[in-house]
């Protein structure tokens, strides 16, 4: 395939489209085959002995996608690989019934959040075409990014504040609020000893800490 090539020394295909380059991480391209390889029945789709960082590892990729694409799972959603079992149910019951979720993102290693405030916030949906990938969608819009669906420490129903679901690694965050020295910014919110928020106003500075803390505040209460 003259369009892609391996770059072994970043572990990545680099694939060439019209507009310019996209990536795909050779683990990453291993994984979708062989989710698509188990889901089907089909383990000629996986990679091979070899496939892995070759541009014939690629070409199993596409051609277990290709097989999906024209499967009768379709119609499903398709899951990140290595996404909780857990987390896919409660993403399903949220994009069946419509309600609005708050997304907690991480490492689920460490359970250490990455303190994230946009794009958390709205509705679950999904993409169209031979991929049908859970989207977050937010007020107004019609659309959305797709989610790190292997990344989620927990979903909160935006509604009650209750815990959908929780990763047992997850750790609220260990925040502190204090005054700084700035003339336009007059209190700070650290994480470890850093900083990761400033502002001019304590009510936004603390429901930003409540926010971070799994509560169902607006974000643009302590973004205005």
């Amino acid at each position: 395939m003259s369009d892609v090539r391996a770059d072994v020394d970043r572990d990545l295909y680099v694939i060439a489209t019209a507009g310019g380059y996209s990536c795909l991480g050779f683990k990453n391209a291993q994984a979708h085959a062989q989710q698509i390889a188990d889901a089907l029945g089909q383990p000629h789709l996986a990679f091979a002995q070899g496939d892995f960082g070759t541009v014939a590892g690629y070409k199993k990729y596409r051609q277990a996608t290709a097989a999906w694409r024209h499967s009768h799972l379709h119609a499903q959603t398709y899951f990140d690989p290595d996404t909780d079992a857990q987390v896919k149910a409660v993403l399903e019951q949220c994009r069946h019934l419509r309600g609005k979720v708050r997304l907690i993102l991480g490492n689920t290693d460490t359970g250490v959040t990455w303190l994230d405030e946009h794009a958390v916030v709205g509705i679950i949906g999904r993409s169209t075409g031979s991929m049908k990938v859970p989207l977050l969608i937010e007020d107004g819009d019609t659309g959305g990014g797709a989610i790190l669906c292997t990344c989620i420490l927990a979903i909160i129903d935006w509604v009650s504040g209750d815990f959908l679901y929780r990763h047992p690694a997850f750790q609220t965050p260990d925040l502190k609020l204090k005054q700084c020295q700035f003339e336009s910014y007059r209190w700070e919110v650290t994480h470890h000893g850093k900083t990761v928020a400033r502002f001019q106003d304590l009510g936004k500075a603390a429901a930003y800490v409540a926010f971070m803390c799994g509560e169902t505040i607006e974000p643009r209460i302590f973004m205005s």
